[in-house]
């Protein structure tokens, strides 16, 4: 499940888990991955539920997609599975998740909506690439202030999410989402040569 030795917890053990399952449906290996430092678990649940699951300036769809494309983009198959099994359990009506994580340019969904995706893979690939045209690309399609601010909060913490399972070794909860040029799972990747 993953590189760390842990006891895993559930939500009588770990309260902050009955939160995460109800939220959820299940309690993620990502969480449980960490449960040596349940303070940082519990900030990661705080962190979570303020930035995706709480009602905010964007939908719950918005940034469930905005979460899936570019996790889609940094290989994440943890996090791709993980988000595509949350889009089914909340309902969410549209395309299936995962085709909205690996090709969102050919689904129906709104083309403001295509041009946020945008958006969030230019800033998730190029961060230092990014000018106020990006910005105002998103206000010609009616995006607020605060929606904008959503957008880049979402793309920060799904690299944060990311990173982290993929530091942590942890094995996808569902069965895994194949993701083009992702490693399978189980294999370590190459080292670099020194």
């Amino acid at each position: 499940m993953t590189y760390l030795k842990h006891t895993p917890l559930d939500e009588t053990a770990f309260p902050p888990f009955a939160g995460v399952k109800s939220l959820f449906g299940f309690i993620p290996n990502l969480f449980q991955a960490q449960t040596m430092r349940t303070d940082i678990v519990e900030a990661e649940i705080q962190l979570t539920g303020a930035i995706l699951a709480n009602e905010g300036a964007l939908s719950r769809q918005q940034k469930e997609y905005v979460f899936l494309v570019c996790s889609a983009a940094n290989l994440s198959t943890y996090c791709v599975t993980a988000h595509c099994e949350i889009v089914r359990l909340l309902g969410l009506k549209g395309p299936k998740p995962e085709k909205v994580a690996l090709d969102y340019v050919n689904t129906d969904i709104p083309v403001r909506d295509k041009a946020l995706l945008n958006f969030a893979l230019r800033l998730n690939a190029a961060p230092t690439r990014m000018t106020s045209h990006d910005i105002d690309g998103l206000r010609t399609y009616g995006f607020s202030e605060q929606q904008i601010l959503e957008a880049v909060v979402i793309v920060s913490f799904a690299k944060f999410a990311n990173w982290l399972a993929f530091g942590l070794g942890t094995l996808p909860d569902f069965e895994a989402i194949k993701l083009p040029g992702a490693l399978p799972e189980g294999h370590d990747a190459p080292q670099p040569r020194g």
